[in-house]
């Protein structure tokens, strides 16, 4: 991207100031909310709701037109009725505004030829100098910026070092709430809906150099140009991962995508090869996308030996099958380290192999924290995962000590215990450790173990090892990279 253009993007991300167009002095409407989402989010620049009528809007004055905005307007987030959309434009244009998110829908989404003269109108505008996200779409978010999509008050306020790439506005703020609670830094994210203007090439083109952004995700439905487009995905991801998730590959999806941002999809297996071959992650859910972030930030290792503790049997049995499938290893364990573990495990109907079947869910840490150490003493392994099942944890281990009138120990306890001991681990032997928070207390009463899940998995997180919700996502998510890693 030329450095002209891209500077005129990073005043979009950085906006000194911010003009809202369309329904701010009408509680409930889509204009009225980002106006809030602003407000909520912390913006620090320049606000300035825009309303021929005036007045306020949360204790901020509404302006009736941009001629009475008195600072400089970098961003402007529109939300008028379609037919309304180019005049404001046309005076952001003339105001010198960098760029415009245009919320509004009814144009080439709808698919008729009214709506998409109406798109190509916008099109023409923009290449008179104004950059142009949408329409159709939720916007952007930036946390250096301060600034939000809707509803995204309550992303995280910390820069990071992921950028999202979206032509739906839900999936990018599913993705916002995701990657928080996943512990993932966001550089950007941006809805970009029918893409008029600013689309996934070019919005690829900027984050290839953005200093930012060190990995790229992205949601995409169609393309106007499929070649183009992985042209640019071989060039970013060269150098910063690319995951994408390419919907609307079965005929019903593709009819969805159609009516949903007016986008031809593709085929399923095209796309999953062409893909692959121009060095991306291709992944086929939005859970997938956060499990291969998740292990590019919090696994340093290249190898694809893994060592799994706990769990049980059978998820050991299908894990190995998985690991299996895609091309990973659990190397078995020599005959003296099993002879080593059985010494903490002296009871039949477990497993000193590998996984090793703990048998109880409810060891106690010192012996988990011994077994690691044998098994990275001994044997060749890069990752090792720990399975740890919350409802024995935190449900039974507590109702049985109640029936006997034991005082159980605190809420989370034993997470915290053997959070401390993971982390000593992992310091001293510099491998990869990940954790997986298995939660089978489905029941009304059982609530609080998932407040317990969140707030330890927030915990496990700041001290470098990543939880998982599932074997399955865990070995999934090292799959992915490791299949980056060996296409490199």
């Amino acid at each position: 991207m030329k450095l002209e253009q891209r500077r005129i993007l990073d005043r979009i991300f950085n906006p000194r100031g911010m003009a809202l167009f369309g329904g701010i002095g009408k509680p409930g409407s889509f204009g009225y909310l980002i106006a809030l989402s602003q407000i909520r989010y912390g913006y620090s620049g320049k606000l300035y709701p825009i309303s021929s009528k005036g007045g306020e809007v949360a204790g901020r004055r509404i302006y009736k037109n941009l001629d009475e905005v008195e600072g400089p307007v970098d961003l402007a987030s529109i939300s008028v009725p379609a037919k309304a959309v180019p005049a404001v434009l046309r005076d952001c244009l003339k105001h010198g505004v960098a760029g415009a998110q245009v919320h509004s829908s009814g144009f080439a989404e709808v698919g008729d030829r009214d709506g998409i003269e109406l798109q190509n109108e916008l099109t023409q505008i923009a290449q008179k100098g104004l950059r142009i996200i949408g329409p159709n779409c939720f916007g952007i978010h930036c946390p250096r910026g301060g600034i939000t999509l809707l509803p995204g008050s309550d992303f995280s306020q910390d820069p990071g070092s992921v950028a999202f790439v979206s032509q739906s506005g839900g999936v990018a703020t599913d993705f916002g709430y995701e990657a928080r609670s996943a512990g993932i830094g966001l550089s950007k994210v941006i809805s970009f809906g029918n893409g008029c203007d600013l689309d996934a090439i070019q919005l690829l083109d900027y984050f290839a150099d953005d200093p930012e952004t060190e990995c790229i995700g992205a949601y995409i439905e169609g393309l106007k140009d499929g070649r183009r487009f992985l042209n640019m995905l071989r060039q970013v991801s060269d150098t910063k991962p690319v995951i994408v998730l390419k919907a609307g590959l079965t005929p019903l999806g593709g009819q969805a995508a159609l009516s949903h941002t007016g986008s031809l999809a593709g085929e399923e297996k095209i796309w999953a090869a062409a893909l692959t071959q121009a060095g991306a992650v291709a992944v086929q859910s939005l859970d997938e996308i956060i499990d291969t972030l998740m292990v590019i930030k919090y696994l340093k290792n290249s190898g694809r030996r893994i060592a799994l503790i706990g769990g049980g049997g059978a998820i050991g049995v299908f894990s190995c099958d998985l690991a299996h499938r895609w091309g990973l290893q659990l190397p078995r364990f020599s005959p003296e380290t099993r002879r080593r573990l059985r010494k903490y495990f002296p009871t039949p109907g477990n497993s000193m192999a590998n996984p090793l079947d703990t048998g109880s869910p409810v060891i106690p840490v010192e012996i988990i924290k011994n077994s690691i150490e044998e098994v990275l003493s001994s044997e060749v392994v890069d990752v090792i995962i720990i399975i740890l099942l919350l409802r024995s944890l935190e449900v039974e281990l507590h109702a049985f000590m109640d029936m006997i009138g034991v005082q159980p120990p605190a809420r989370g306890s034993y997470l915290k215990e053997m959070l401390d001991v993971l982390t000593d681990l992992k310091n001293k032997t510099g491998k990869d450790i990940v954790a997986v928070f298995e939660n089978r207390a489905s029941l009304i009463k059982d609530v609080t173990v998932e407040k317990v899940s969140r707030e330890m998995r927030s915990a496990y997180h700041a001290r470098g090892i990543p939880v998982f919700l599932s074997a399955e996502r865990a070995l999934r998510g090292i799959r992915y990279v490791q299949k980056r890693r060996r296409a490199a």
